[in-house]
Formats: C-alpha cells, sequence, structure tokens
C-alpha cells in the first residue's frame, strides 16, 4: 500500500475517533445535567406576579410526570400540597435528585404559589430556580429533580 494512503487512512481513524469522544461527552453531559432547551416564554421567577398572570383563573390541578413512570393527577383543594421521597409528603416522588421534603404548593389568597423547602438541588419553575414563594398559574412549570410537574386549570 502506498504511504500517502496509509497516512489518509490514519487521519480518517483519528476523526472519527474525535468523532466519538465528542459524541460519548455529550451524552455524559444530557444524562448528568439534562437536555438543552430553549425556553419558550421566558417568566421570572419572582415573588410579585404580572397584570397577566393576575387576570387568569387559578389553577385545579397538578399533572405530576415522573421520569421512569405514569403521569399522576392531583387536584388542587383548599390545602397545600406537598411534594418529596418523604411517606409523609401529600405527592412521595420516586427520585433520587429529589429530597424527603423538597417543595409545596400552597394556596395564597386567590391563587396558588410554589416554595422551596430548603432542598439539595432546587426547585425550578419554567426554567428559574425558586428562592421564596412565587405565585404559579395553569400553563407553569415544575420541575423537582428529574420529575417535572405541570400547572393545570
Amino acid at each position: 500500500m502506498p504511504i500517502a494512503l496509509l497516512t489518509l487512512l490514519k487521519l480518517v481513524l483519528l476523526a472519527l475517533l474525535y468523532l466519538f469522544l465528542v459524541q460519548a461527552i455529550r451524552a455524559v453531559t444530557a444524562d448528568l445535567y439534562g437536555p438543552r432547551r430553549r425556553p419558550s416564554s421566558p417568566r421570572p421567577a419572582v415573588a410579585g406576579s404580572s397584570s397577566k398572570r393576575s387576570n387568569r383563573r387559578p389553577p385545579r390541578e397538578l399533572v405530576v410526570h415522573p421520569p421512569d413512570g405514569r403521569p399522576s393527577v392531583i387536584p388542587l383543594r383548599d390545602e397545600a400540597v406537598t411534594l418529596g421521597r418523604s411517606e409523609r409528603m401529600t405527592v412521595t416522588l420516586d427520585d433520587v435528585y429529589v429530597s424527603d421534603e423538597h417543595a409545596i404548593v400552597a394556596p395564597n389568597g386567590d391563587g396558588w404559589v410554589v416554595r422551596d423547602l430548603g432542598s439539595t438541588n432546587g426547585t425550578y419553575l419554567n426554567g428559574a430556580k425558586v428562592s421564596q414563594a412565587t405565585p404559579v398559574a395553569a400553563g407553569d412549570q415544575v420541575r423537582i429533580g428529574k420529575t417535572r410537574v405541570e400547572v393545570r386549570r
């Protein structure tokens, strides 16, 4: 075989090896941090509510989407809904990234708020970390560990 052909084959093999490494790093990163998503309409997670949000009717249910299971519907009544791994919680989540007492969705006036209960990995509302009681409305997405909680009317 000519030396030029062997050199070309070595370069192709090296390029394929680098492509494999890049894909392996992407797969590990996606597994650790979740897939990258672009927010469709960013909403700030602050205690104040916008006039658009205050005109909407309060939510009536939560739909819990566990990472490896079937979604379950939790009706919102007059009492708070607690979420975590502990059996004492209203909703027990089987997710290693969820704390025993992770978050609470509670009535607040004519609406509902979500609050983190000092969890290790945090609670996220529409992609923004929740640091205080934050109003939620129908259509909002709450992430607790790898579990997604959809707020519905």
